[in-house]
């Protein structure tokens, strides 16, 4: 008798059949309904990449999405070493019972600060924390991030990011220009925002589609940006780029010029043309949103994700700046 996994994944075999002959989009609809590891099928939901923020000068940037209640609790028990991706990374059980995936080196100030402000304004990102130190019980045999956990599995300087039950990661790496908000202004700001925080590695792969269960029992496909460890520094090439480094972040460009209808971007990272210019209406629009947001609010960002206060004052400004470069642009200044 044929298993529901070995069914999914001829499914999934014939999806990517069809996506490489209709594109990336057809790939998400044709792998429909996916099997996450506890073998639960997820139907496709509703698509949703912004929702409206509210009063976005009101909202806790240092708790973000989240809050003290639902922060990690020690002790951490290790599940397992996620391999993926280029930073070190483990997936632990907290005292509450919580799935974690826990990443640590270089990526892990600049990933909390920046998904913050993604929250602030509308965007949907995981709830993830900064641990600056503590012990996972039971890491053994680990690699890569064996150099950041000891024999005694104490840490230092860690992002904790929430793996809850409700929430299905579906692998889909959606593209910067077949999606269902091409041509939206909510997608043109999410463009802005990661010019804006210098994110260099916004290649494709890092976007993905979380599958999240509703109150009311229904299902959202979050259209999401899932690393945002590449942001607050230089964007670069492949080699020259940098993360979290005040002194190239503020050596970076934003805005380059109007150009008719269209605002012009200095982004060199990742998803080709496609994060190098937006409508100018559509600026207009993410420059009134992001200037709502305070200096107190982008300290609470800062400081949620470890920086020392003379650093996090830095940023502060650097940011400030380039959002008021928009606002003179979008304003016709």
């Amino acid at each position: 008798m044929t298993s529901m996994r070995g069914s999914s994944r001829r499914a999934t075999f014939l999806a990517v059949l069809v996506g490489l002959c209709y594109g990336p989009s057809s790939i998400l609809l044709a792998a429909e309904p996916e099997w996450d590891d506890k073998k639960k099928a997820v139907a496709a939901g509703t698509p949703v990449l912004w929702k409206d923020p509210g009063d976005v000068g009101s909202r806790d940037l240092f708790w973000g999405q989240g809050s003290e209640a639902d922060a990690p609790k020690p002790p951490f028990r290790f599940l397992d070493e996620d391999t993926s991706g280029t930073n070190p990374k483990v997936d632990v059980q907290d005292a509450a019972g919580v799935t974690w995936s826990v990443k640590f080196d270089e990526e892990v100030h600049a990933e909390v600060a920046a998904s913050r402000i993604a929250w602030a304004l509308g965007y949907l990102v995981d709830e993830s924390y900064f641990v600056p130190s503590g012990t996972i019980e039971g890491a053994r045999g680990l690699r890569r991030a064996g150099r950041f956990v000891g024999k005694d599995g104490a840490f230092r300087a860690a992002r904790f990011e929430k793996r809850p039950e409700a929430v299905v990661r579906r692998g889909v790496a959606w593209s910067w220009t077949a999606n269902p908000f091409a041509g939206t202004r909510e997608l043109s700001g999410l463009i802005l925002l990661n010019v804006l925080v210098a994110n260099f590695d916004t290649k494709e792969s890092n976007n993905n589609v979380l599958a999240v269960t509703t109150a009311d029992g229904g299902t959202e496909d979050w259209y999401v940006v899932s690393d945002w460890g590449g942001t607050f520094g230089k964007m670069g090439g492949s080699v020259s780029h940098s993360k979290w480094d005040l002194a190239d972040y503020s050596k970076e460009g934003f805005v380059k010029k109007v150009s008719g209808d269209r605002l012009e971007l200095a982004h060199e990272g990742g998803g080709g043309g496609a994060l190098r210019s937006v409508p100018l209406e559509h600026a207009r629009w993410f420059a009134g949103l992001a200037g709502r947001l305070t200096d107190d609010q982008l300290r609470q960002a800062f400081r949620a994700a470890g920086a020392p206060e003379a650093e996090a004052e830095g940023f502060v400004a650097q940011l400030r700046r380039r959002i008021g470069e928009l606002q003179a642009v979008a304003a016709g200044g």
